[in-house]
């Protein structure tokens, strides 16, 4: 069945995004299992939290900035319960892919849509 209201769509929206607390960046393309996670450089790379704006027809959307090394290929983002290992991957997909031959930052705008 589709969800016909905006209420219910942004619940579920806002359960995703209470769910879904940290970003991380792959070197492979994720899908039903995590990618390949970035590691290293200096400032180092890390897993990020984010800030979910307000659901609004259940889209919800939030941006961070990652910290990348030299020699990395991203290629996908997922949402994770935590800033470490010991949280559970919950979604990912490609994203577009860039490659840093020296440290740089990658920005990422991260939007989740209940229809």
């Amino acid at each position: 069945m589709t969800i016909q209201t905006a209420t219910m769509k942004n619940a579920l929206a806002t359960a995703y995004g209470t769910t879904a607390t940290h970003v991380a960046l792959y070197t492979t393309v994720p899908g039903g299992s995590q990618g390949t996670e970035v590691t290293g450089g200096s400032p180092a790379y890390a897993r990020k939290a984010i800030s979910w704006g307000a659901p609004s027809n259940g889209v919800i959307t939030g941006v961070v900035v990652f910290d990348v090394p030299a020699g990395t290929t991203v290629a996908g983002a997922g949402v994770h319960s935590a800033s470490s290992g010991a949280g559970n991957y919950l979604d990912g997909a490609a994203v577009t892919s860039q490659a840093f031959a020296t440290q740089g930052t990658y920005t990422l705008t991260v939007t989740s849509t209940i229809s």
